[in-house]
């Protein structure tokens, strides 16, 4: 049973902010428009671990911070929970969970992913030693489930008996109102389980988020549904390192996703192109070579979009549009090629064939990819079957 005192109480703790009005409204403004932004940039597969670590930071800043821990769901099931026998004043309170679980639905998990303060500080613990367990046993990773809804349903029991205020220290979120009530009892109990969450997260994805939260539970049914998956495509070599590389066992081809936080791990290792084959770039260099020692008898303009050519050849299918913008960043001196066998080659052409460069025209090169896309896919080079594209599409 909660008293009003108590109420007024929980109001005055969780909203110590509250007469900072331009503080709140501007916080709230930026953690929607923080999963907006990562919803497009998934969708996109323009997220890299630069803008996730910005859209990460801004959470714990805004939403830890300066907003106390808000938005605080986990608050929401509690009070739920406690106030039971009081149906009568569920109304507001499941107005809330199900605005949160609807975006689930939509979304997925990105709320917890991204806009979640805790939820963003366990996935920045994560992102400092992160290794793929690749001798992950999925039968044995499925019995967590057991421990979420089992410590789902201790929340329950004992918030229904003893009220909302014997459980608010087991919210780690209320933890985040160290900054604004460092004196209360109950805030520093939170505070150190938060504490105890957060280098655990570095060896433990997610720990709480994927064991304990009782929102987390709610939402891991609620994303099975959403239409915001990561889902392979027809160009999938089958290869299994997505599999072995995603920290909650999603990456299998039938998996529901409902249990993906879009850490984006996946697209991440498929994009990096550390697979490349090295005899190719040493056919490329030999090219080159060969040019520069008969020159004479080779005409300029064909060879240097032979040796174009040949360097997107390098490239995974379905990735070589992409390459092809990095290349010509890279020839007119913009950026460099990330793979420095690569730009090594660059500078060896800028030295070669300074007035072809000049001349270079990428959108022929690119209705060259285009038009042979379908065909490369068919025929997928010994080194990329070591390679996975695990995009935001519809394919399964």
């Amino acid at each position: 049973m909660i008293s009003l005192n108590f109420d007024e109480f929980i109001q005055s703790l969780y909203f110590p902010h509250r007469d900072i009005i331009l503080l709140v409204i501007l916080s709230f403004i930026i953690l929607i428009s923080v999963g907006l932004l990562a919803a497009i940039l998934l969708r996109s597969q323009k997220l890299d671990n630069k803008s996730k670590l910005v859209l990460l930071s801004i959470s714990f800043i805004f939403g830890g911070i300066f907003l106390g821990g808000v938005p605080n769901v986990v608050l929401v099931i509690q009070h739920i929970f406690a106030d039971i026998i009081f149906p009568n004043r569920w109304a507001l309170l499941l107005i809330r969970l199900s605005i949160f679980l609807g975006l689930t639905l939509i979304f997925g998990r990105i709320f917890c992913g991204y806009v979640c303060p805790l939820g963003a500080m366990q996935e920045l613990a994560s992102m400092i030693r992160f290794k793929p367990k690749l001798d992950y046993d999925r039968k044995y990773w499925k019995k967590k489930n057991y421990l979420r809804w089992g410590f789902f349903a201790i929340y329950a029991i004992v918030s229904i008996i003893w009220g909302l205020e014997i459980t608010l220290f087991m919210n780690p979120i209320n933890g985040f109102l160290i900054f604004w009530t460092p004196l209360n009892l109950m805030i520093f109990v939170a505070f150190l389980i938060f504490l105890l969450i957060i280098p655990i997260s570095i060896f433990i994805y997610r720990p709480y988020c994927r064991f304990f939260c009782p929102f987390g539970a709610l939402a891991f049914l609620f994303g099975k549904v959403s239409p915001l998956k990561i889902r392979r495509t027809p160009y999938c070599n089958e290869c299994g390192i997505c599999e072995k590389i995603c920290p909650t066992l999603e990456g299998f081809g039938l998996s529901t996703k409902g249990e993906c936080y879009y850490c984006y791990r996946c697209i991440d290792f498929c994009t990096n192109e550390m697979f490349i084959d090295n005899e190719k770039i040493a056919q490329v260099n030999r090219l080159l070579t060969t040019y520069s020692l008969d020159f004479d008898s080779i005409p300029k303009e064909k060879y240097f979009d032979k040796i174009i050519k040949s360097i997107i050849r390098l490239i995974i299918p379905y990735k070589r549009t992409r390459a092809l913008e990095q290349l010509n960043d890279a020839l007119r001196s913009k950026k460099d090629m990330s793979l420095d066998a690569i730009q090594n080659i660059v500078i060896r052409l800028k030295a070669i064939f300074p007035e072809e460069i000049q001349k270079f025209d990428i959108s022929k090169y690119t209705k060259w990819i285009e038009q042979n896309e379908s065909r490369w896919k068919d025929k997928i080079e010994p080194i990329h079957l070591d390679k996975l594209f695990y995009g935001l599409k519809k394919e399964t």
